[in-house]
């Protein structure tokens, strides 16, 4: 279970396990073991995976189905996990676009309704 979200995490953010290792700081090795030799992370190792992505370990770990943040509690859409899924793929240049975009349609919907 785990190496299939750690390889599915891998291909969302667009990195191959050698980039993974020099961004992340963990060993080449390590991931390695990870993913063809069936071992799991330690303790250690899943806080920076989580840090790393962004989601939870619970995630990481396959006892979650989603990222497991604030929004875990709220029903969320298909398209909105679809968008949530991508935004998170983006540099913070462009999340920030995104946010500032989005906040605009938002403003132009209100002022269209009123």
């Amino acid at each position: 279970m785990f190496v299939e979200i750690f390889n599915e995490l891998l291909e969302e953010n667009d990195l191959n396990r050698k980039q993974f290792a020099e961004k992340s700081g963990i060993p080449y090795t390590t991931i390695i073991g990870w993913t063809k030799l069936n071992r799991l992370p330690d303790y250690t190792a899943l806080i920076k995976l989580a840090d790393f992505f962004n989601c939870s370990i619970d995630y990481l770990t396959g006892r979650q189905d989603d990222y497991g943040n604030v929004y875990s509690s709220v029903e969320v859409s298909q398209a909105e996990q679809n968008l949530l899924k991508n935004f998170r793929r983006l540099d913070l240049g462009n999340k920030d676009l995104v946010i500032k975009l989005t906040k605009n349609l938002a403003n132009l919907e209100n002022r269209n309704k009123e």
